[in-house]
């Protein structure tokens, strides 16, 4: 069982170039000892993969914060954190591979009517992509996304329109290679007058204050913002062009255009909506097969099943 309490904060151990603080600060933290460190790690963790904390106010352990749903668990967590070495890694793959992150999200009435607002995790809660998530995704499917690991900061091409409100314009954005612009979101440089609005409209992170939990709107701006947005028809092209290196028929390239966005299948029925709708951008609006199959990949990119963990 892990200690309730942090322990005492040990003395410091100055040297030649240092006073040694910090480093007693952080061993203190992290100190196997310290049980509420360890709880507080694997609340964030649990609240990244299931949308909320088991205790709900994360920032707040204390008198004024909220109790833990299940603190049990929570204890649980934290303690297997500790046996793991403390390897973030081992947790995401422990809490991805549980039964609880594979519950569907489907309604029961008997469960709900003991626990409507799902405090024991009865069934998952449906949450949208983070905007970090919804970028990479979209980059993921359209086989651009570089996964290189560390370096600096990258600037993807931000909208004409947003540079302009800048007091300088040619100089408020970077510019990164082809290669570089195309890196996970994790890299983006993060300048707080100038935000890109696909990650500001999908309820990026206050750059301001602490953001605790990240808010999750539905709002008309999104659905804008992939529909009519530079950078979705642009990786809509993108992802035309792998469906056409992936299959041959156009049958078989749509079957992989919703396998890609829904991770899973294809269905008949869905098949069979996006035959119609590509014989409809041929027949009623002219379009040639390329130009429809690029049209098809922007209503894939649109799709719930894409922007939603279900």
């Amino acid at each position: 069982m892990l200690a309730a309490c942090a322990p005492p904060l040990g003395s410091a151990a100055p040297t030649a170039d240092s006073t040694g603080r910090r480093l007693a600060l952080a061993k203190w933290i992290t100190s196997p000892d310290n049980g509420l460190a360890w709880r507080v790690v694997a609340n964030r963790l649990w609240q990244h993969h299931f949308g909320r904390g088991i205790v709900r106010s994360s920032n707040d352990f204390g008198r004024l914060g909220d109790l833990p749903t299940d603190s049990r668990l929570l204890d649980w967590l934290a303690s297997e954190m500790l046996t793991r070495g403390g390897s973030i890694k081992a947790m995401h793959r422990l809490l991805v591979t549980s039964a609880t992150y594979r519950m569907q999200s489907s309604p029961n009435q008997a469960c709900s009517d003991v626990d409507p607002i799902n405090d024991l995790f009865w069934r998952f809660d449906r949450r949208r992509l983070t905007a970090e998530e919804v970028r990479d995704s979209i980059l993921s499917v359209s086989g651009a996304l570089n996964l290189q690991v560390g370096g600096p900061t990258v600037f993807p091409p931000m909208p004409a329109a947003v540079l302009a409100t800048a007091s300088r314009p040619e100089d408020a954005w970077g510019k990164s290679t082809p290669d570089q612009e195309v890196r996970r979101t994790l890299y983006v440089h993060t300048k707080r007058s100038l935000q890109m609005p696909l990650l500001v409209g999908f309820d990026q992170a206050d750059t301001d204050n602490s953001c605790p939990v990240r808010f999750a709107t539905v709002q008309p701006t999104q659905a804008l913002t992939l529909w009519n947005g530079e950078f979705a028809h642009q990786e809509a092209a993108r992802m035309a062009k792998r469906l056409e290196r992936d299959a041959g028929e156009l049958d078989a390239r749509l079957r992989r255009g919703l396998e890609l966005v829904t991770q899973r299948p294809a269905r008949d029925d869905d098949l069979a909506r996006l035959q119609q709708l590509v014989a409809e951008l041929r027949d009623e609006f002219g379009k040639s097969d390329a130009e429809a199959l690029q049209r098809v990949c922007l209503v894939l990119l649109n799709s719930n099943e894409f922007l939603y963990l279900d």
